[in-house]
């Protein structure tokens, strides 16, 4: 079911022809199909289930791990983190992770002790000063560039906020087995483990991820323009975003 109409890229070939792969994946497609005779709806679309599986894996430079997808209809896309149908960052749909994640970016290339309010950020990219890609446009240049945007769990019941999680314990055989894949194939990705992905760090470092290539910090949804939280597990001053910047001197990815 999920791998229908999806062109899975040869890098992930090896990873879903393993026998244990193919049995968990069955037996989550089993439950979910009973979920929908049930009455229970899920999402993403299915093609977008796995939408992980369609980038180059050696080619990944920058994970950023999400919980699982938005429960609410027509909005989660097969990326974690990213809203469907958000043209703007002036959008009322702009979530408050979406709103500090691009103010902790916008500080990371001003240079600034501390963040700017929201409404400042989004002042300066209507004014054209923080060129900063279109949320439909930013998530797919920062993919091309070796992003990739992965879930603990890949699909949710749809709903309203009660569903969120709905499906973790589904899918945590089937994204423990993941880690290992990644992490024995790509040594060379940072992560980005916001909130309650930062108990992923020492599973990672079981697998021989640096420590000094995991970033942790509390989830930008928490966090508002007068964050009370201690430096270094305050949000807007993870130094994600700056260490793994595109300079003059040193490779990374263009986040703007």
């Amino acid at each position: 079911m999920f791998l229908t109409d999806i062109i899975i890229h040869d890098t992930w070939g090896d990873f879903f022809n393993k026998k244990e792969v193919q049995h968990v994946l069955t037996q989550i497609e089993l439950e979910i199909n009973k979920d929908v005779t049930n009455g229970n709806n899920f999402t993403p679309n299915a093609n977008k289930v796995l939408r992980f599986a369609t980038t180059d894996l050696s080619k990944v430079r920058v994970l950023w791990l999400g919980k699982d997808p938005y429960p609410q209809l027509n909005v989660a896309t097969g990326r974690s983190f990213e809203v469907d149908g958000v043209t703007t960052w002036l959008d009322g749909k702009v979530n408050s992770s979406l709103k500090n994640i691009i103010k902790l970016i916008n500080k990371s290339y001003t240079g600034k002790e501390k963040s700017d309010s929201i409404e400042k950020v989004r002042s300066e990219i209507n004014d054209g000063i923080f060129k900063i890609p279109t949320p439909d446009v930013a998530f797919d240049y920062w993919e091309k560039q070796g992003v990739l945007f992965l879930n603990t769990a890949f699909t949710c019941r749809v709903g309203d906020l009660n569903e969120a999680g709905s499906h973790i314990k589904l899918w945590k055989p089937f994204f423990n087995i993941l880690l290992d894949y990644m992490t024995e194939k790509n040594t060379c990705i940072k992560y980005f483990l916001w909130g309650q992905a930062k108990k992923y760090s020492k599973p990672l470092q079981k697998r021989g991820v640096k420590e000094s290539d995991i970033y942790t910090s509390k989830h930008p949804c928490t966090n508002g323009d007068t964050g009370v939280y201690a430096n270094g597990s305050n949000f807007l001053n993870c130094p994600c975003f700056l260490d793994t910047k595109k300079t003059e001197l040193k490779d990374g990815i263009d986040w703007i």
